[in-house]
């Protein structure tokens, strides 16, 4: 499976995918961003293959997509919550990219065309993301990419006795 964007594809991530797939998670503040982190190699093999195992099958991690540009691999974009028995009319959808790629709008249209796809082939009326209300820059990828900010959850998550808040963005069908 392959979606093609300006600039970069979309295919299915793979487990080959796996250093490349963990530097995502070494950048900039990441820890303030994300609950769960790989903190190794081990670990971030261990979510890629649950990922891998789940491309299609409306696990919790629906498919997940390589973005690649010029045959590396920049990051990912995915949908997640598919097909639930009471929810089948919505997902989630989520990204990262390695440190370098980042601020070059890469991850806007990479959510954009994901968007449209998962409209697309899955006839959904909805599609959410969340993350940290201080993650102005993931807010701006969403922002770019269509979705409208739903609202502030206060206090949403406990992390070591901080509680932080979520935005939460959408788009509709």
């Amino acid at each position: 499976m392959k979606l093609k964007g300006k600039g970069f594809i979309l295919r299915h991530i793979r487990l080959s995918d796996v250093q490349a797939f963990f530097e995502c998670y070494r950048g900039k503040n990441i820890k303030e961003f994300l609950l769960k982190i790989p903190k190794n190699l081990v670990e971030a093999k261990k979510e890629l293959k649950k990922r891998v195992a789940d491309l299609g099958k409306g696990k919790p991690f629906g498919e997940t997509f390589a973005i690649e540009v010029n045959g590396e691999f920049a990051g990912y974009v995915d949908l997640s919550h598919l097909n639930l028995e009471n929810s089948k009319h919505k997902c989630e959808i989520g990204y990262a990219l390695r440190p370098r790629f980042k601020g070059k709008g890469l991850a806007s249209k990479a959510t954009k065309l994901l968007t449209e796809y998962a409209f697309k082939k899955y006839k959904l009326k909805r599609i959410s993301a969340m993350g940290r209300a201080k993650n102005k820059a993931s807010a701006r990828v969403l922002e770019k990419a269509g979705y409208k900010l739903e609202g502030i959850l206060r206090k949403n998550k406990c992390v070591e006795g901080k509680y932080l808040d979520d935005f939460i963005y959408a788009k509709l069908k």
